[in-house]
């Protein structure tokens, strides 16, 4: 008689069939696990990501660039158009080393080409200058009387040939020249005036300029200056002298 609480003893076949199940578990060998493989695989996908990071950043960094390439490239509309400024109608400039329309502080003897194959020099008695086919150089004196220094004024001389015309002479008064203006046949033009150092009272002003053969008096020189005029930097006039045409 089988006692009331215990269980009761499984089959024969069911306790064979545990007993196979266990011995063919014990001859199973476990695999190796790829630590190597599992290494590497981790390190291309940690690769993977900060590549891609690296990318979404770039694309943040060029997105502003791109707005400026977009911004700089467009066309302007009417009322942005930018126009060339239009080139200044000065003198050519006849020396590298003195441009037209400018004030040079010369040392006493020092000689400047003012125009091809022309030198003008100063010392303290005067202008000098050579000029082209010419054997000596000419001279104008500032202190033999012939200009009256006691007060301001200008002194010409002119030579040309073919249209072209190199213009200068001596203008003597109160301040120091900034700018020099000479009225032609041909229209007003801007001077160069050359002044010793120490405020002597007097400089010289020279100009070379085209002048159609038409504009002056029975195709000569005469008449090819008009007018002189020299002011300091504060527009005031230091001399001015007018010329019959």
């Amino acid at each position: 008689m089988n006692h009331p609480f215990r269980s009761p003893r499984p089959p024969a076949e069911a306790e064979r069939l545990r007993e196979v199940f266990a011995e063919a578990a014990y001859d199973v060998t476990p695999s190796a696990v790829p630590l190597a493989a599992i290494e590497r695989e981790g390190r291309r996908r940690r690769r993977r990501r900060r590549s891609a990071v690296l990318g979404a950043a770039c694309g943040v960094l060029l997105v502003p660039l791109a707005v400026v390439v977009l911004r700089d490239g467009a066309a302007p509309g009417p009322a942005e158009r930018v126009r060339p400024p239009a080139a200044s109608a000065g003198t050519t400039s006849p020396s590298p080393s003195v441009p037209a329309g400018k004030v040079r502080v010369v040392t006493p003897g020092e000689r400047v080409q003012v125009a091809p194959g022309t030198k003008i020099w100063l010392t303290e008695d005067g202008k000098h200058w050579l000029e082209p086919g010419a054997p000596d150089a000419q001279f104008r004196s500032v202190s033999d009387g012939n200009l009256d220094m006691s007060k301001p004024g200008v002194s010409l001389q002119e030579s040309g040939a073919d249209g072209s015309y190199f213009l200068s002479g001596i203008f003597h008064g109160t301040g120091e020249p900034a700018r020099v203006e000479v009225t032609t046949v041909a229209g007003d033009r801007n001077g160069t005036a050359l002044t010793l150092a120490g405020k002597p009272g007097w400089g010289v002003w020279y100009l070379t300029t085209k002048v159609p053969d038409a504009a002056t008096s029975a195709n000569s020189m005469a008449g090819v200056t008009k007018r002189v005029t020299v002011y300091d930097s504060a527009g005031g006039v230091i001399a001015t002298q007018e010329f019959a045409p």
